[in-house]
């Protein structure tokens, strides 16, 4: 009988024993699994801080808009702080690169020129393609913008600047001249206002860029053609237009249309004199609309005219909201979030309201009728320097050429348009991207 309980005993012991490890496997199992969902929950709603990098340089025009705009996007995910800097100078990117320090986000060019291409090669910029971005708002120079090697790198741009020639309404009138409806009307108009004793147009020829607008917008307006098949890589591409652009860029200098003392004279100086009301044009950015909002005259702006009428404007998405995120952020999701963020309508007339530029997505209200009037143009034709850039590489640098050597030498007659050309056309020989 004893033998009988013993061995019960023993039973009963190894069925308790069991159910104990049974039931602190299945504990443990739930207590593993609480805590996975919780830092799933918790990872979903921990507070995270972007470190962001805007344009320095365009503080002052951006300044109001990246206010409204990061205020919104942190009321839509308050998990989101972002410490925004105004630190994102050429000079400060490339020593983030240098020290591979960069923010987890900061402002681009994309394919404006070369370095975003440059920094994806590298490893740098993380890409955005499995976040699924939106594109359907967008037409395709602003995805093409975004772009390297067939994956995207940065939010979509939303406007559109280019180089415009704004004029003096007061004195047009004067002389009874009109916006020119062709190339032959505005050769008419520099010529007339030249007879009266006026300064054509008011021109910059001491800085590198300060000489290049005149170019920007008289390139795809006479030799469209020529900048298509360069950048196309064409290897047979006829430069007799871009010749003859060059000739002329050379003409205006010598037949006083740009007034006296350009040489020495800076960006802001010419500026300067024509809305003092001392000039009948400016060739300045649509970017810097608001700077004539205020002189004392009649302000009208008009896209250069072909010879056969067609207005041009130049290829020109602007950056103003354009970032990469880092290939190194801790928080790529949440930088991705800021990416669509920029992308979105919302954020987008935002920067309209603020700065009344020229959208290139249909569904944003322009801010004024200057607005409409900067986007009264037919055509929009290449940018003589993005064109260079994209034929460049470390060994050739056509597009340096032209703003340090070309133009200051066309603009004091030491160099005609034959030899600008035959120039361009050497360098982009050595160059392995042509």
């Amino acid at each position: 009988m004893k033998k009988f309980y013993r061995a019960l005993s023993m039973v009963l012991l190894v069925v308790v024993l069991s159910v104990s490890f049974l039931t602190a496997c299945g504990s443990e199992q739930s207590a593993n699994s609480t805590e996975a969902s919780g830092s799933t929950a918790e990872k979903s709603s921990q507070p995270v801080t972007l470190k962001i990098w805007g344009d320095t340089d365009n503080q002052a025009i951006l300044e109001a808009s990246f206010n409204e705009i990061n205020e919104a996007f942190t009321k839509k995910y308050p998990n989101i702080k972002l410490d925004y800097q105004y630190s994102g100078s050429f000079d400060s990117i490339n020593v983030a690169l240098q020290s591979d320090s960069l923010p987890d986000l900061f402002w681009v060019q994309g394919n404006k020129s070369t370095k975003m291409a440059e920094m994806t090669k590298q490893g740098f910029l993380l890409p955005l393609d499995d976040y699924k971005l939106d594109s359907s708002r967008f037409p395709e120079q602003s995805i093409e913008y975004a772009t390297v090697d067939g994956k995207i790198y940065c939010s979509f741009p939303s406007f559109f600047d280019y180089a415009i020639m704004y004029y003096n309404k007061d004195i047009f009138q004067k002389y009874g001249l009109d916006k020119p409806k062709n190339w032959g009307e505005f050769e008419n108009i520099l010529k007339t206002l030249k007879d009266k004793g006026e300064t054509a147009i008011s021109f910059g020829g001491k800085g590198d860029f300060d000489r290049y607008w005149l170019m920007q917008v008289l390139a795809p307006t006479l030799a469209n053609d020529v900048l298509q098949n360069i950048k196309e890589h064409k290897a047979d591409t006829d430069y007799k237009n871009l010749i003859d652009t060059f000739n002329i860029y050379r003409s205006f200098a010598e037949k006083g249309y740009l007034g006296k003392d350009f040489a020495a004279t800076d960006g802001a100086g010419a500026q300067l004199a024509f809305t003092n009301g001392k000039a009948a044009m400016l060739v300045d950015g649509t970017w810097n609309n608001q700077v004539f909002a205020s002189v004392n005259f009649n302000v009208g702006r008009f896209a250069l005219p072909s010879k056969d009428g067609v207005l041009y404007s130049q290829s020109g998405p602007s950056n103003y909201n354009t970032y990469a995120v880092s290939a190194k952020t801790k928080y790529p999701d949440e930088a991705a979030k800021y990416i669509e963020f920029l992308n979105d309508k919302e954020s987008q007339q935002i920067f309209e309201n603020n700065l009344g530029a020229i959208p290139l997505v249909k569904d944003l209200t322009p801010k004024d009728e200057s607005v409409k009037e900067m986007a009264e143009y037919d055509q929009v034709g290449n940018n003589i320097y993005h064109v260079l850039s994209g034929v460049a590489d470390e060994t050739a640098r056509p597009q340096d050429m032209l703003l340090a050597d070309i133009l200051p030498k066309l603009m004091t007659s030491k160099m005609t348009g034959e030899e600008a050309a035959q120039k361009i056309k050497d360098e982009i020989a050595k160059s392995s991207a042509k």
